[in-house]
């Protein structure tokens, strides 16, 4: 009750004007440096309101800052979601993260986010006219999520740019920029928090909790595949990022020293606050057993550098407990005056202790939301975030939709747009949402529409004998046979036990080619799922003519769906930011398993997978030639420059989507755990017309040059470079450059992303 005390207590002085000389603090004084602002209020704050300040970063309605009347000070609403889109009610739905990797459009990852940020501080500016304070009202995101994609079964792989460290890392920096526009600017539009921190890529359910899971894993692998994108996202300037539910090698990732001031404060510069996932702390007892009380949880996680606590319920909130722990001497207030410090300074770059007409951002309405140019943004994103698996026969585009006077639209996904969302979707107004059949139904003659699965992709009422004595009795040229999965099956706190469609689907598709089989009727595969799917049989049926993956794409998934793939079709589609596994055997472990180098991922794994990373088709075709570098023999340390030529030779203006990878063969033979091959660079072209020729080039960073040797960092040692360009197993081009002489250090953690 002591919060609502307060937030009466601060309406009532604002009421009856008694804000005493606020505006005469020097916290308030623009002309002074921000971190004189920033000592003076922090100064005025009693130990116990800094805590008060430090035990409520959201996690239910009611769950904001307490406000300090006595200095003006609001309450502050830190639990925001931003993955792609508010989250908040009425905003515009932005298709899902995975989809975003899938377009491997950096700038386009930047316009979302920064789209993003403006409907955020639009539902901010209105919820500060009307006084109202809670979760999703402030400006403050918990987003991008950056964990690397590591095993199909993890329900939040949908949440993640993919399995590579260099292209989460890029769209990291871009993500960030986007939601905090440009940095030169005096404020914040919104404020980043990169998370999960850190090696929290799965599982969440099965077959254990993530609230007690521990993950064990060499430092290779933390420093080479689980640390780099957060690097990337600390250089970018994001203000917070959030610690994580899991253990790591044994010591819970909140209340880890290691990870938290060496690695991330001291080892990576970053200089910002760390806030603690909804009831990581209360888990740190509870669940790790790493500490005996609740008390001593609240105590080692601020020891260890979180800054903010976000948990469930005013219960489950541990930093209320170092109210006693202060008074019992168990903590100082100097601890306390550090770790307030960055909260403080992240709300005062948003603008909140400065005259409200200083920013312009305070400006933004509500009429950004849905807009005219947010609409198509989302449909461009979702447009070039398809990727399309399989055309044979060229079956797309559809150019003579006459050909196909009887069209059928089958399965639990072709109508389906609440589970075409994927899991932290924005609440969605209805009326702009598109699916497959509402948007292409009216390209064709005659349609017809069976969704098979009453439950929906759950899939569990499947009236098999009825579905096969409607194709038997029913001639259809082209069938639409809409699959996948949405947040009823993957999500958080809810991992797939198996890498198969959802329950009777697989025997959906089965029916449909045994009932099918020797008739003409064309089938096209549409895909909605965040991770891969066993659809092998798919993959090498002739009888399906083509292949393509939706992903989650959100609101505009049926328009985007339309200009892909009807008439000339718009030849923009995206690649495949994971592997897609033939089936699940073909990994080296399941999902508790952190071996990386074991064949995890592209960079480690030798099986041939249903479609590798980096895959996709499209319309047009391209020729890669003149492959030259600026050197072929260089010493550590030294830069690269690698030139080629592409050429556009179909018949279509069409995107590409450049590709660059690495393979580091050592000289020194004793020295293992390279990757088989890294990407270093990649870029969509977009719109190049029929025979235009491009010149690219890149320029290749230290820190991608270097390999991870125990006890003494990134070097970069002697070796034979080979690159790779457009594809890491068949490549357009090859070429190779000699590094020679003695080592370089390139520093004990690296980002690899860089802009």
């Amino acid at each position: 009750m002591k919060w609502f005390v307060l937030l009466l207590l601060y309406t009532n002085l604002i009421k009856q004007g008694q804000s005493k000389n606020d505006q005469n603090f020097p916290f308030r004084n623009i002309s002074l440096d921000w971190s004189v602002r920033v000592d003076d209020l922090v100064s005025r704050l009693t130990p116990h309101e800094i805590i008060d300040q430090m035990a409520y970063g959201g996690g239910w309605n009611e769950g904001v800052t307490p406000p300090i009347a006595r200095l003006n000070i609001k309450p502050y609403s830190w639990g925001t979601e931003c993955l792609r889109g508010d989250v908040s009610e009425n905003s515009t739905g932005f298709p899902q993260a995975i989809n975003l990797a899938s377009t491997w459009n950096k700038q386009l990852v930047k316009a979302v986010a920064n789209a993003t940020a403006y409907e955020v501080h639009a539902h901010y500016n209105r919820y500060q006219q009307e006084g109202l304070y809670g979760v999703h009202r402030g400006l403050s995101c918990f987003s991008p999520v950056i964990n690397i994609m590591r095993h199909p079964l993890w329900g939040r792989n949908q949440e993640t740019y993919g399995e590579c460290p260099y292209l989460s890392g890029m769209f990291a920096i871009h993500f960030v920029r986007g939601l905090q526009g440009p940095s030169s600017a005096r404020y914040l539009n919104t404020n980043a928090g990169c998370k999960h921190f850190d090696v929290h890529n799965g599982p969440e359910n099965i077959p254990e909790s993530r609230f007690s899971f521990d993950a064990h894993l060499s430092e290779f692998d933390w420093r080479s595949t689980f640390l780099p994108a957060f690097h990337a996202c600390v250089n970018a300037g994001s203000y917070g990022i959030m610690c994580s539910y899991n253990s790591i090698n044994g010591i819970p990732s909140c209340a880890n020293n290691r990870l938290l001031t060496d690695i991330l404060r001291t080892g990576m510069n970053f200089t910002g606050y760390v806030i603690a996932d909804d009831d990581a702390l209360i888990s740190i007892h509870t669940s790790h057993h790493y500490v005996d009380t609740n008390e001593e949880a609240a105590i080692v996680a601020l020891q260890a550098g979180v800054n903010l606590e976000l948990s469930d319920s005013p219960g489950a909130t541990m930093f209320e407990l170092l109210h006693q722990a202060y008074d019992e001497g168990k903590i100082d207030a100097e601890i306390l005056i550090e770790r307030v410090k960055p909260l403080m300074y992240t709300r005062m770059r948003l603008g909140e202790f400065d005259p409200i007409e200083m920013n312009d951002y305070n400006k933004i309405s509500m009429d950004v939301i849905q807009s005219d140019l947010h609409r198509n943004l989302a449909r461009q994103t979702t447009l070039q975030s398809f990727v399309l698996l399989k055309n044979q026969e060229d079956l797309l585009p559809i150019r003579n939709r006459k050909q196909f006077p009887n069209v059928l639209f089958l399965g639990p996904m072709s109508n389906n747009p609440v589970q075409q969302y994927g899991d932290y979707s924005p609440i969605v107004n209805a009326y702009y949402v598109t699916t497959p059949l509402s948007s292409l139904q009216d390209s064709f003659f005659n349609t017809s529409y069976n969704e098979a699965c009453l439950d929906g992709a759950r899939c569990l009422q499947y009236n098999q004998t009825d579905t096969i004595n409607y194709l038997k009795d029913n001639y259809f040229d082209l069938i639409i046979l809409s699959l996948g999965t949405g947040q009823d099956i993957e999500s958080e706190g809810n991992d797939r036990a198996t890498m198969d469609l959802p329950n009777n689907q697989s025997q959906l598709l089965e029916d449909v080619l045994r009932t099918l089989e020797g008739r003409k009727t064309k089938i096209l595969l549409f895909i909605i799922s965040g991770t891969p799917l066993d659809i092998q049989l798919a993959q090498e049926s002739n009888q399906i003519q083509a292949i393509l993956h939706l992903g989650f794409g959100a609101q505009e998934l049926g328009e985007a769906l339309r200009l892909a793939i009807i008439d000339d079709g718009i030849s923009k589609f995206g690649r495949l930011p994971y592997t897609w596994p033939k089936k699940l055997s073909d990994l080296p472990g399941d999902i508790t398993r952190y071996d990386m180098t074991s064949g995890f991922t592209y960079r480690y794994s030798n099986v041939e997978p249903l479609y590798r990373f980096g895959y996709g088709l499209s319309y047009s075709s391209f020729f890669y030639y003149d492959l030259s570098f600026n050197a072929t023999n260089i010493q550590p340390g030294d830069g690269l420059t690698i030139y080629f030529t592409i050429k556009n030779t179909g018949d279509r203006i069409s995107d590409e989507i450049v590709q660059v990878y690495l393979s580091i063969h050592l000289k020194n033979t004793s020295l293992s755990n390279v990757s088989r091959a890294q990407l270093v660079d990649f870029e969509r072209l977009s719109d190049i017309n029929p025979s235009e020729i491009i010149l690219y080039q890149t320029i290749i960073s230290r820190e991608q040059m270097a390999v991870y040797i125990d006890g003494k960092g990134f070097l970069i040692v002697p070796a034979t470079l080979e690159f790779k360009i457009g594809d890491f197993i068949q490549p357009y081009l090859s070429g190779n450059v000699t590094i020679d002489g003695e080592f370089y250090y390139a520093g004990q953690y690296i980002s690899y992303a860089s802009t």
